[in-house]
């Protein structure tokens, strides 16, 4: 069911008025950053946003500044659109949100000068896959720090994305792991990398050619809350085919297991011990189970006080 609204530069408006004009640099070159932001069902039956500070934090001070976007709005008006748009749409369970902010129509020759507008839209009950996933190593290379810099969340770096995951699921996949311009293990074309070996958890480094996901780094604080031993270094293609467990992570992937990657069976052909504790911690604390750490939670009725 599509949502009803969306909330585009600081008012709501019904989702089949909800366009931007086809010259917009947004259509024409996928000029536009984003966050991907998870809203939950607490265990106190209330609205949650996961790691909201977080977001607008990347968005604000890695994509919007390293482009050089100018932004009408704080951070505080788009976490209020969020709340107004949440409840314009009557949102009652878990759901996916997209914040975007994207360039208008470019004057050829005066590329700084380009104004900016912003939008957001949330999708109720998003799953991205069924709790298992099998994945072919990609042919086709994560993008370059020097080229198109991962780190940013840019919507035109997710082109490098689709080519990989339309060639894997060509070949009878649902998913792709890239490899980065050294040939080291990088992330899936939307999710960040995990595995585990003799009871270690190891993931690629910030410098290897992957963003910095907020749902990665929520995987490190919990382990180290875990008590599970924690690597972050370069990882060989060839380690994938005999790690006892892979996972990815990301926020609208959440936390889900790998068990079979290009015919190779990743341990029991099941969510392993250490991804399970993972996950079951992370959604936990995401529904208030379990007590969040500072700042990892934001009741969606906070803002509406606000606003």
């Amino acid at each position: 069911m599509s949502p009803k609204n969306s909330w585009m530069n600081g008012r709501l408006v019904p989702w089949a008025d909800s366009t931007i004009h086809i010259s917009t640099e947004a259509v024409l070159r996928g000029g536009a950053v984003f966050e991907g932001i998870r809203v939950y069902r607490s265990r106190d039956d209330e609205l949650v946003l996961f790691r909201l500070d977080d977001h607008m934090r990347r968005l604000y001070q890695t994509s919007l500044r390293f482009l050089q976007m100018p932004l009408a709005y704080k951070p505080a008006e788009l976490a209020q659109g969020i709340a107004a748009l949440l409840e314009a749409d009557g949102v009652a369970s878990d759901a996916h949100i997209r914040v975007v902010v994207y360039y208008e129509e470019l004057t050829p020759g005066r590329e700084r000068e380009t104004e900016t507008g912003a939008f957001i839209i949330v999708r109720e009950g998003l799953a991205m896959s069924d709790g298992a996933t099998r994945a072919s190593l990609s042919p086709w290379r994560r993008m370059s720090d020097v080229a198109t810099p991962p780190r940013v969340k840019a919507s035109a770096n997710y082109l490098n994305s689709r080519v990989a995951i339309t060639d894997a699921q060509r070949k009878g996949f649902d998913t792709a792991i890239m490899l980065n311009d050294r040939g080291k293990v990088s992330e899936g074309p939307t999710m960040n990398l995990f595995l585990v070996r003799d009871g270690s958890l190891i993931t690629p480094r910030v410098t290897d050619g992957i963003l910095e996901g907020i749902t990665r780094a929520t995987v490190i604080d919990l382990a180290d809350q875990l008590g599970i031993p924690l690597a972050e270094r370069e990882i060989d293609p060839s380690e994938l085919f005999i790690a006892d467990e892979v996972f990815f992570c990301g926020t609208a992937y959440e936390v889900e297991p790998v068990i079979e990657i290009d015919g190779y069976v990743v341990g029991d052909g099941e969510a392993g011990p250490i991804t399970t504790r993972i996950r079951d911690s992370y959604f936990a604390i995401a529904r208030g189970e379990t007590s969040a750490p500072t700042g990892w939670i934001t009741p969606v009725r906070d803002l509406m006080v606000a606003r």
